[in-house]
């Protein structure tokens, strides 16, 4: 018997994934902190959404699903009770292919090493706002949460900036945004146009 296989139009795409990228890969909390990951998916068809096909899995805490917005998973992981080393692992029902993100629990607070702060810089006009965010990391790159930041500005005449990173824009002239959390600092320039 002769079988010849063929395509039924208006059949569904079957998605692949080709790559799993989880953001960000270390991370460093205290007992029961929580902390926002995302999970990219790659798979080689345009518009194809593949994120339901993920599974995710962790050695010690939970982790929310917040949703998927634009091809990408929001998730919170929770670090568990007990200090330690763990791990976060997303992968779909074949086991391939796969991302991990890998956690430490820490009894006590593990000090600031490095503040960046994000955008580096931003060009605004008179009346303009932006906001400006930190990412903070420990002496081996992972990420830390739920620090305190305090902002300041070089000039405080050329914009305003809010506790929160919020800035806006008052008159021409450049200004440096300064991010400082436990002794390390990170900077940012501001150009306001008239």
């Amino acid at each position: 018997m002769l079988v010849i296989g063929c395509k039924i139009p208006g059949s569904p795409v079957i998605p692949r994934i080709e790559a799993i990228q989880v953001a960000p890969t270390r991370l460093s909390l205290l007992p029961f902190q929580a902390a926002p990951l995302t999970i990219h998916v790659s798979t080689g068809q345009s518009g194809v959404d593949a994120t339901a096909l993920l599974q995710w899995s962790t050695t010690g805490g939970s982790i929310v699903n917040n949703g998927t917005i634009g091809g990408i998973v929001y998730i919170t992981y929770t670090s568990p009770s007990q200090p330690g080393n763990y791990l976060l692992i997303v992968t779909t029902a074949l086991g391939t292919p796969a991302d991990t993100a890998s956690v430490t629990v820490t009894a006590t607070p593990v000090p600031v090493y490095t503040v960046t702060v994000t955008p580096g810089s931003a060009s605004l006009v008179v009346g303009d706002t932006t906001r400006f965010g930190t990412t903070l990391m420990d002496s081996t790159g992972s990420m830390l949460y739920g620090r305190p930041i305090t902002w300041s500005l070089s000039d405080s005449t050329v914009a305003t900036i809010a506790v929160t990173g919020f800035v806006q824009a008052i008159a021409a002239g450049t200004t440096t945004v300064t991010a400082t959390c436990e002794g390390r600092t990170g900077t940012a320039v501001v150009t306001v146009r008239p």
